[in-house]
């Protein structure tokens, strides 16, 4: 497709989140109608509140994230680090008599397990989702046991105001755009992408391939420690429960954005963000429908992750086959024999 005389190519990866956002959208939006009252219940406006106010916190986590998946890689702990970061952060907040102690707290603590993650994957060449699950592991323990003995603490009054829309919402705007610009305009998430592409000819280029997996995983913690600052202010105080499933959120929201399991140039900051309402759709939809069992809803996600993960193989398979011909013509080519 040309426009203004530019050759753009559309490829099939793109039109994967737009298609399924529409569909997933419209089948929902249909089957909440209602005929009693005669209105379409997804679309009422303290449904949407609701919907969004979920949909913060996914994008909030999947922007870090999307530098870890950008690589080829799988952050599994963005959950319990959401958990142990507003627990901490809330905890320390309530016994300095320091409210506004809790946000860079909650920050420090999710970078700091990010950062955690990143030396043991690049320095120890550790599997990034055997490391991460791990972390899923441990750290869910340590926050239950850290959460029994402090029990549960309240959100300090004077942090009620993030709560409200008028501030809410700027701060996550600014957040999102934030981390666009580094993700789309910077080193730090060219080279992410260069890294899933082919993590040995960025390093034969010069990428600092171990310094860019600590920083994706970093910013990934970050996130985490971000998000958790939202969860506690909507829920109001602390919970054993918080963070549970949410790395699985975080992860079908990019892959269902159409980002692919190999990361590389498919990873792109619009995505998550489709993928991310999507997937509150689907959750919200379910339940309006009369079928918010846990196992439906589990059954809904898991099949429909495993549909996203045999069309991001497809198109991961293409895109290689498409390299390995440009690869041969490239070799096969005068100036190359010469």
């Amino acid at each position: 497709m040309k426009i203004f005389g530019k050759r753009f190519a559309i490829k099939f990866q793109d039109i994967v989140p737009i298609a399924a956002f529409i569909v997933i959208f419209v089948f929902f939006a249909i089957m909440s109608y209602s005929p009693r009252t005669e209105t379409f219940r997804l679309l009422s406006r303290i449904n949407l509140s609701n919907i969004l106010t979920q949909v913060l916190q996914t994008v909030i986590i999947a922007c870090g994230s999307l530098f870890v998946v950008s690589q080829g890689h799988l952050d599994m702990s963005v959950g319990v680090n959401l958990a142990l970061s507003g627990i901490i952060a809330t905890w320390i907040a309530t016994i300095t008599g320091l409210p506004f102690l809790m946000i860079p707290v909650a920050l420090i603590v999710g970078l700091a397990v990010g950062v955690f993650n990143g030396v043991i994957v690049s320095k120890f060449k550790v599997p990034s989702f055997m490391m991460t699950l791990a972390m899923l592991i441990g750290v869910r323990g340590l926050v239950n046991f850290i959460q029994v003995r402090i029990e549960t603490q309240p959100l300090p009054a004077a942090l009620s105001f993030l709560g409200l829309p008028y501030v809410k919402m700027p701060v996550f705007i600014a957040i999102f755009f934030i981390m666009t610009y580094v993700f789309e305009f910077t080193n730090a998430g060219r080279y992410s992408k260069a890294i899933g592409e082919n993590e040995v000819t960025a390093k034969f280029v010069g990428i600092p391939v171990d310094k860019m997996k600590i920083i994706a995983f970093a910013l990934s913690g970050l996130m985490a420690g971000a998000a958790s600052v939202y969860n506690v202010v909507t829920i109001g105080s602390t919970t054993q429960m918080m963070g549970i499933f949410f790395e699985m959120k975080v992860i079908m929201a990019i892959f269902l954005g159409g980002v692919l399991v190999t990361g590389g140039s498919s990873a792109r900051m619009y995505k998550i963000a489709l993928g991310s309402i999507s997937i509150e759709i689907i959750i919200n939809g379910l339940a309006i429908m009369g079928k918010a069992d846990l196992y439906i809803s589990e059954t809904v996600q898991g099949t429909l992750l495993l549909v996203i993960l045999a069309l991001s193989s497809f198109a991961g398979m293409k895109r290689n086959r498409t390299k390995g011909l440009a690869d041969d013509e490239l070799a096969n080519s005068p100036e190359e024999q010469l």
